[in-house]
């Protein structure tokens, strides 16, 4: 008698898997990139991250289309594989991905050390290894529970969103008072500004791809994955623009743009709370876009050995707790290794290079399917094109803007 076969447990329902998204999503990107984004749009950074969320907009409705055909996990590199019919094109792209996210949470951990050597004297690789081995530990432990523990801290990092647009908005209610007209002082000759805002912005959205990563672990999955990749990310946005336009109305861009922690000293502009309780809240947005990149990573690898496109040992299950530890251990060591040896400016550079090359292909595999399909859709063929178009250019600009740094 043959023993059973061990496969990925499908657990995760439509709430779970938005709160997986959202925590990729609005974690350390947003409480990071909003004084820069700021500097660089002024009165314009609300337009700016409108803008961002309709160029994501574009790629998230090629994954959600091609993850509604093809519900496994590898998912980008499947897509790939399908579209172009090339097998090495999709082992590169899932490759790709697996360094995408192993280099992204290298960068995560790396700006997690600047706030915890605050709170605790250790050293610096220590506290890297710590970090690495505590998300590795969770991811293996499994998926529902890796999920409720990733949807808890993402209440946190919404929490504190939410917060800081609560306390700005009260802020410009109570005295009646804005320091900026938007509608006055945004121009037709401010466009450009808005546009290059929104290059940063994009950044802030990166995170919903990440779900079609566990597509073999959610219920119903060719009809709850697609709502829930729309659903983030309409979320996401609904959240970056209710919390910029309040805070840009109650303190101004110039104040955003000249702090290194724009939330933390947001609230403690506008109220007497320390600003260590939002920094704190940074930590946990950061450690928890780590654990979900760590869990992205490893089963991209799973997914590729499953299809014998890498050694069958990755594609191993732990018969307890149903996850791939094999390469779970390997994706925590690559992240150490990075960690340790990379900058945060120079992963988080690289991790938005290699994510644009991957939605390029995504994008453009997305074309080539539909027009396989018994009725293609031209309006999903432009989209994807259009999408395609994008994200070409801001990997241009990614690509530039790394060599020149």
């Amino acid at each position: 008698m043959q023993p059973k076969k061990i496969q990925l447990r499908r657990t995760l329902s439509f709430s779970q898997v938005v709160l997986y998204g959202l925590g990729t999503t609005i974690g350390a990107g947003v409480y990071a990139l909003l004084g820069e984004i700021a500097d660089v749009a002024g009165v314009g950074a609300p337009l700016s991250f409108l803008a961002a969320a309709g160029l994501a907009l574009l790629t998230a409705y090629s994954f959600a289309r091609m993850v509604s055909r093809y519900p496994r996990a590898a998912g980008a590199a499947l897509y790939v594989q399908n579209g172009f019919n090339s097998e090495k094109l999709a082992l590169i792209t899932g490759l790709l991905v697996v360094f995408a996210g192993t280099v992204s949470s290298a960068a995560l951990l790396n700006g997690l050390i600047g706030y915890a050597q605050d709170l605790i004297n250790l050293d610096r690789w220590l506290l890297l290894i710590l970090a690495a081995a505590g998300i590795g530990i969770v991811a293996s432990w499994g998926i529902s529970q890796s999920a409720w523990v990733a949807g808890l801290i993402t209440l946190v990092e919404a929490g504190g969103l939410i917060w800081a647009t609560a306390l700005a908005s009260s802020a410009v209610l109570r005295s009646g008072h804005v320091s900026v007209d938007l509608w006055a002082d945004v121009s037709f000759e401010s466009t450009t500004v808005i546009l290059s805002g929104a290059v940063l912005a994009f950044y802030a959205f990166i995170g919903f791809e990440d779900m079609i990563e566990i597509a073999e672990e959610v219920k119903d999955v060719r009809s709850t994955l697609p709502k829930a990749i729309m659903a983030t990310l309409g979320l996401s946005a609904l959240l970056y623009f209710m919390l910029v336009t309040s805070a840009v109305l109650a303190v101004g861009p110039q104040f955003l743009a000249r702090s290194d922690a724009p939330l933390a000293d947001l609230v403690a502009h506008l109220s007497s709370v320390n600003p260590v309780v939002m920094s704190i809240i940074g930590i946990f947005a950061i450690i928890n876009g780590a654990l979900i990149q760590l869990i992205m990573s490893a089963r991209v690898l799973y997914g590729l050995a499953v299809r014998g496109q890498i050694p069958s040992l990755f594609a191993s299950l732990n018969p307890s707790t149903q996850t791939p530890m094999v390469t779970t251990a390997l994706c925590v060591v690559g992240i150490v290794a990075l960690a340790i040896s990379g900058t945060i400016d120079q992963l988080a550079r690289s991790t938005s290079l290699i994510i644009l090359i991957v939605f390029t292909m995504v994008n453009l595999a997305s074309v080539r399917d539909e027009s396989r399909q018994g009725k293609p859709q031209r309006s999903a063929q432009l989209i994807g094109l259009t999408g395609a178009g994008i994200c070409t250019t801001l990997a241009g600009i990614a690509l530039l803007d790394l060599l020149t740094r």
